[in-house]
This record gives C-alpha cells, structure tokens and sequence, in this order.
C-alpha cells in the first residue's frame, strides 16, 4: 500500500511561521510531499496567503509592533501593503506562541503572493503538491468565491503547475467555480467535523463531480473513507498532528499536518 501524501499544513505551522513562504521552502527542503495553504484576494484582485480574513493578531507585526487584535481585512489591503507586515514570529508569550512551541521565527515575512509559492514548488527538486484552500464563506470580510477560483486557478495555469495542485475549501462554490472551469483541475472537497455518519455528505461530494472528500481527521473512520473509495474519491485528513491518528490513518492518500516532521520520523520506520 501506497503511504500518504505528507502535506505540510499551511506550511508545516507547527514548525515555521504559517503561511510564510520561509514554511513552504522548509517544507519542501524537508522532503514533504506537499503542503496545505490559504488563498484569499487582495484590494487589487491578487491571490495572496493568509488563513484568517483579517491579519492575525499576535502574529502579523509593522515596524515590530504585533496586532493586538484581528487587523484589517485582507480583501481590503493592496498586495503591495500586505508584503510590509511581517508574519515570521508570533508575539511571545501569546496563546499562538504557546500553542506552537517548536516553532522557528524567521523575521521578514510579508504576506505572499500566491504566485510566489507556486514558484517555489515549481522548482523544488521533488514533485510537490500544493492543496490550495480557496479561503471563502458568507462572510462579508470574504471575497467573492467565483472571483477568487477564477484568480486562483488563472495563477496557476499561469506557474504550470495544475498537475500539481489540488484545490480544497469549505466554501464547495468555489470549488465548483473551479470545475466549471477547468474539468481537469482536482478538487477535493473539505468537511467541517461531521462527528459520525458521513455518508450522505460523501454522496453530495461524489455526485458533484469531486476528485476528493478532505475531512476532518475524526471523521475519516473506516466506514466513512470504505463508502468514499466506494465513490471514487481520494480521501485526505486535516489536521493530523498526534502520531497515533497519524498511524491509524495511514491508509488514506494525504495527511495533512501541522508537525511534517512527526509525519516523516513514522514513514522511515
């Protein structure tokens, strides 16, 4: 049997400042089969990654100072003005600090580009995937989901890289935007904790043309991925960060991962 696809969660956020391109170069330095990101739209209309819709307090900075609350949204700053924040150190001493222990600050990190993450996989010296999270809901601090697949799918055409992408999100409008598209982009579709029974959720997925079911760790029981694989779909699981989950899982086709390293030490056994 196949091992999973080692996925570096945002970049391996346990490990590196999250979203970071210093994570995705760890991450492909590191051996990773791939890595998880978050891709919103600028002011301008540009890809950019960072999970949360406004910038992160306790970890984007200006001119060394943290936010010390969610700053303004990402939809609402040029690319240009995202690159000024640095997003390479949590403040110490704050829950994200604390809940990331083994994490390396590296100071100069603005917000990316999403261009310039898939240049990096592009020449890493590996095939490596990006599961690009189209970072999209009914929030009014959202973009909008059609515009943002179409921008995000056009930036990946343009870095050659489709073969290598997979497309994943909450928000399936986007993903379906995607396929509409582009029918040979694949697009695993992601579910919050079900906590239980998922196979009705698996046969929405399968019957709106999905590549892929991405649930959450929990849910990926055995029953559950039986009736997935039923349907011909890939099934991976966020976030899988205990290496007993990461055993029991290790039959899926991805594991995606805040701790890559732990995943790794596992497969060399």
């Amino acid at each position: 049997m196949a091992k999973p696809l080692n996925i570096a969660h945002r970049g391996g956020a346990g490990l590196m400042p999250e979203n970071a391109l210093a994570a995705f170069a760890d991450a492909i330095a590191r051996g990773c089969d791939g890595a998880e990101l978050d891709v919103q739209l600028s002011a301008d209309g540009v890809p950019v990654v960072h999970h949360d819709y406004r910038l992160m307090a306790d970890v984007a900075r200006a001119h060394g100072a943290w936010l010390d609350a969610p700053g303004p949204r990402i939809k609402d700053l040029t690319a240009e003005q995202l690159q000024t924040w640095d997003i390479g150190r949590a403040r110490p001493g704050s829950d994200y600090a604390l809940r990331h222990p083994a994490l390396t600050p590296v100071d100069g990190q603005g917000v990316p580009p999403l261009a310039a993450v898939l240049d990096l996989a592009a020449d890493a010296p590996h095939p490596f995937v990006l599961m690009v999270e189209l970072k999209c809901g009914a929030s009014d601090d959202s973009a909008d989901p059609v515009l943002l697949a179409e921008a995000a799918h056009d930036a990946v055409i343009a870095a050659g890289v489709l073969e290598n992408v997979i497309f994943v999100g909450f928000d399936w409008r986007a993903l379906l935007a995607v396929k509409a598209a582009d029918p040979a982009a694949l697009c695993w579709f992601t579910t919050d904790k079900l906590m239980g029974d998922a196979r009705a959720a698996i046969d929405t997925i399968a019957a709106a043309g999905a590549d892929g079911w991405f649930p959450n760790f929990r849910d990926a029981t055995d029953d559950n991925v039986a009736h997935a694989r039923a349907r011909d779909l890939k099934v991976g699981a966020w976030t899988v960060n205990d290496p007993a989950d990461m055993r029991r899982l290790s039959g899926l086709d991805a594991i995606c991962t805040d701790r890559p390293d732990l995943l790794m030490d596992l497969r060399s056994l």
